[in-house]
C-alpha cells in the first residue's frame, strides 16, 4: 500500500478493499465499471494478521459489515 501511495498523482485516491466472505471476481465485477484501475493481490495469512493489525491499531474492526 505504501509504494502505491508514493506512485499516486496528487487530486487522486486509492480504495483497498479486503474480501474474505464473498468471490473476488464478484466483488471487481461490481468495482471496475467505476472507471478505476484494479490491481490484485492474495495475502498468506501472516500478512493478513498483519494488515489486520495495523487497521485495528487505526480503530478499524477486523469484521465490517456490509452496507
Amino acid at each position: 500500500m505504501r509504494e502505491l501511495g508514493e506512485t499516486m498523482q496528487p487530486g487522486t485516491s486509492a480504495l483497498f478493499v479486503l474480501v474474505r466472505k464473498a468471490t473476488p471476481d464478484k466483488v471487481l465485477a461490481e468495482i471496475a465499471p467505476n472507471g478505476c484501475k484494479v490491481l490484485r493481490t492474495s495475502l498468506s495469512k501472516d500478512d493478513e494478521a498483519k494488515l489486520q493489525q495495523v487497521l485495528s491499531h487505526h480503530g478499524i474492526p477486523a469484521e465490517t459489515p456490509a452496507v
